[in-house]
């Protein structure tokens, strides 16, 4: 499985970075793709030719369209597409503005998108392709303060669910990971609206970690990958109590 061409959004921090950083280590070709050029070209000289940065925003459709460009002319079609880049908005409900909303939606579900679509139909010519969507537990259970962020994560699920169905026996396969909160600054760089959530998680994931699951993936036909014992259980528990998780969530997570 070394040696493939694979691209990732968000890649010049946190999961993104660890990410570009285990593929390249794995033996792969990584189209690193964020807004922060500096820091691109600073994780490129740290690693050398197996990187190629590229400063585009997901938000973005002109830059996104020449990122797209550049990659098929210079490199061709990748072989693995990590839709990574993401942000997150604190806020109640009644604190979250249409903007904030849109916001929000327009990285986590529209730069998805703009990310993803250009390339599903050469990889279907191809027979072959990874999609990896990187959503969160909060796709699968919304939790207080972060209706909008799971909003968004979960229609990263409706995408994939969709997507796997158009691309039956096309040799393109999808998948989806979830993890739980990670140490990154992911929280410092979000969106905030009145009080904040409590801060209560026992664990965190490193972004190692995460990283590790995602090259694991890319490497299978998984549907989904919840990481860590606190997001399984958390996603068991809605399955057969869900009014319990309410309750549970809204005593340990409002303030």
């Amino acid at each position: 499985m070394s040696g493939r061409l694979v691209l990732i959004t968000g890649a010049s921090d946190g999961i993104g970075r660890a990410a570009t950083l285990a593929f390249a280590a794995h033996g792969d070709r990584v189209v690193a793709v964020a807004r922060r050029r500096d820091r691109l070209q600073s994780l490129a000289a740290a690693v050398g030719h197996a990187i190629l940065p590229l400063a585009a925003d997901v938000t973005d459709a002109t830059a996104m369209e020449a990122m797209v460009s550049r990659v098929l002319a210079e490199c061709g079609v990748p072989d693995v597409v990590v839709a990574n880049a993401g942000i997150g908005l604190d806020a109640r409900l009644t604190d979250t503005t249409d903007e904030a909303l849109r916001a929000v939606f327009e990285v986590n579900v529209f730069g998805l998108v703009r990310t993803v679509r250009p390339f599903v139909p050469r990889m279907i010519e191809r027979g072959s392709g990874r999609i990896l969507l990187v959503s969160s537990i909060v796709g699968k259970r919304g939790v207080p303060h972060y209706a909008a962020y799971s909003g968004s994560k979960f229609a990263l699920h409706g995408i994939a669910d969709a997507l796997r169905c158009e691309l039956w026996r096309s040799g393109v396969t999808v998948g989806v990971v979830c993890p739980a909160s990670t140490t990154t600054a992911f929280a410092d760089h979000g969106l905030r609206a009145g009080p904040p959530q409590r801060r209560v998680r026992p664990r965190r994931h490193s972004p190692e970690s995460v990283a590790r699951a995602i090259v694991r993936m890319a490497g299978s036909t998984r549907r989904e990958a919840i990481l860590g014992c606190e997001a399984k259980l958390l996603a068991f528990a809605d399955l057969i109590a869900p009014g319990l998780v309410d309750v549970m969530l809204a005593r340990t997570l409002t303030r």
